[in-house]
């Protein structure tokens, strides 16, 4: 049986752990577990350790750490996905497939045709916590970092200065684009713009040239903007993790 993984913003170099809040209540009143089993922890920052369930108590579960391993993330290849802003439940699976797929930073983009909407703090932390869930589920030890919205313009200059050799394409519908399954990711950094619906504005488009960003293409449909931003992901994700 598979063991049952936390999330623990910190774990720290005690032999004793804390848990509450979500974590708690999903340890205790989903999964049921009790003093005594053995459950797995991670801080989402290159941290995994195995426990024992020592008490649990009204709000909090203390853990007994039995082993701890630690990982290194430093000269992994890293791939960004630069997905338009869309609303509500959609932009919620980009974060909760690319979290899934290992994708390293999701960044949300407002391009001249993205269509507005209202943001807080609220919506932030519950991105956040889609992606503590995805990476519980699907075993991955570092989260991926999420940045708050930016215009286009700004999320490109901040993103190129982060990754300066990376190489850079954008989805397209043109005749002249290359498939994406074709694209060379080669062992550099790669950053993916996803554009809006209504797609990008030559302007956009021209920017992005100008820095050799290279147009690639998934289908001949015009695709939405979560089914782009999930494609652009598993197609990068496997080029890199599988070494093609």
């Amino acid at each position: 049986m598979r063991t049952a993984r936390f999330f623990c913003g910190i774990i720290n170099q005690d032999s004793i752990v804390v848990i509450s809040d979500v974590q708690f209540r999903h340890l205790t009143r989903v999964l049921r577990l009790k003093t005594g089993d053995s459950v797995q922890l991670f801080d989402g920052k290159g941290t995994v350790v195995n426990a024992i369930i020592e008490k649990i108590t009204k709000n909090q579960a203390h853990l007994k750490v039995q082993d701890r391993k630690v990982f290194d993330a430093a000269g992994r290849q890293k791939i960004v996905i630069a997905s338009s802003m869309a609303k509500g439940q959609r932009f919620e699976m980009i974060v909760a497939k690319c979290t899934e797929l290992g994708i390293d930073r999701i960044t949300p983009v407002i391009f001249e045709r993205t269509v507005k909407q209202a943001e807080s703090q609220m919506a932030a932390r519950r991105l956040e916590s889609i992606a503590v869930e995805s990476a519980k589920q699907c075993g991955r030890i570092f989260l991926p970092l999420i940045d708050k919205s930016m215009i286009f313009e700004k999320a490109l200059e901040k993103l190129q200065a982060e990754y300066p050799r990376a190489k850079i394409l954008f989805g397209s519908l043109s005749q002249n684009a290359e498939s994406v399954i074709s694209f060379d990711l080669g062992s550099a950094d790669c950053l993916a713009f996803v554009g809006p619906e209504g797609g990008l504005t030559e302007t956009e488009e021209d920017l992005l040239k100008k820095i050799n960003a290279q147009s690639v293409r998934f289908t001949d449909t015009i695709l939405r903007i979560e089914t782009a931003a999930v494609a652009f992901a598993a197609v990068l994700a496997a080029k890199r993790d599988l070494g093609k």
